[in-house]
């Protein structure tokens, strides 16, 4: 004998009590919000508790938002002006930082030149010698280097003042620096009224080349000096060398090798360029000696 299947909304546990629980929130919530009174909710009692829970939640928690908000308030108030301290004083230490940069850059570049004539000083001639010549073997490429004297120059200076002596070695170094204008080339006071042009990359016919290019524009540049033996106007000799360095060549030898040549440049009457064969030197003893300043010829 066959049944009449009953309802699933009423065999089914799962549906019946939800239906149940949604009943009794629904109640509940409009029974808190005072939609509807506690006399007339279906589940006063259920209605009172739950007020009187979510009351209490209600009031803990607002009271923890409360004193979260204040500690990070009082948070904020400390930090920002820490922080707008911390950023000014930052910017302080950078401002501070560059000036002291500056002014080390501008010790440097002071120790390393000739204060009356702006070119490199001895020093610093030496310095950069060192660098090239260890370059130069590297690279497997000549070094040239002038050396040159300004003619008579203690007469011109007995002559003319010591001011106008100090306006003369400008006006050469002038020529020097413009004649001497590759990024790689120094020019450099030696000492006295001797200066020193460094070349890299520069065989000795480039550097008689250079040379020469100078004794044309010092000529062209007319300093007077009617009291010279020499010529009406300022002149120079130049000693050239140019060596390509290697096992048993020294730095000390290119200067040496300028040294004589600016000699023999004067011995053969002044105004002139000259440069000595290397094996002249190459074998002398102590190439390895500083050479210091030698005394000015007049």
């Amino acid at each position: 004998m066959r049944t009449k299947p009953q309802s699933p909304l009423i065999n089914t546990p799962s549906l019946a009590g939800l239906a149940l629980a949604v009943a009794l929130l629904f109640d509940a919530a409009l029974s808190i919000q005072g939609l509807v009174p506690e006399q007339a909710s279906l589940f006063p009692a259920l209605a009172h508790f739950l007020d009187t829970q979510i009351a209490e939640r209600l009031h803990t928690g607002t009271a923890l938002i409360a004193f979260t908000s204040g500690i990070m308030l009082a948070i904020s108030l400390i930090l920002i002006p820490m922080q707008r301290v911390y950023r000014a004083r930052e910017a302080q230490l950078l401002r501070e930082r560059e000036r002291l940069e500056a002014y080390n850059a501008e010790l440097a570049q002071q120790a390393a030149s000739d204060g009356l004539l702006g070119i490199a000083n001895r020093r610093e001639f030496e310095r950069v010698l060192k660098l090239e010549w260890r370059r130069a073997a590297r690279e497997r490429q000549p070094l040239g280097l002038l050396m040159i004297d300004i003619d008579c120059f203690k007469r011109f200076n007995d002559s003319y003042g010591h001011q106008h002596g100090d306006a003369c070695l400008r006006a050469v170094a002038d020529v020097l620096k413009t004649a001497a204008a590759r990024p790689g080339d120094l020019v450099a006071r030696y000492g006295g009224e001797e200066m020193v042009v460094l070349m890299p990359h520069t065989s000795l016919e480039g550097a008689n080349r250079m040379a020469e290019r100078i004794h044309t524009m010092l000529a062209e540049r007319a300093l007077s000096f009617p009291d010279s033996p020499v010529a009406a106007n300022v002149t120079v000799s130049i000693g050239v060398s140019s060596l390509l360095p290697v096992r048993d060549a020294k730095r000390a030898t290119l200067v040496k090798l300028a040294d004589e040549g600016l000699y023999l440049a004067k011995e053969a009457g002044r105004n002139r360029t000259a440069s000595v064969p290397h094996l002249r030197l190459l074998h002398s003893a102590d190439d390895s000696e500083t050479w210091a300043s030698r005394e000015h010829r007049a």
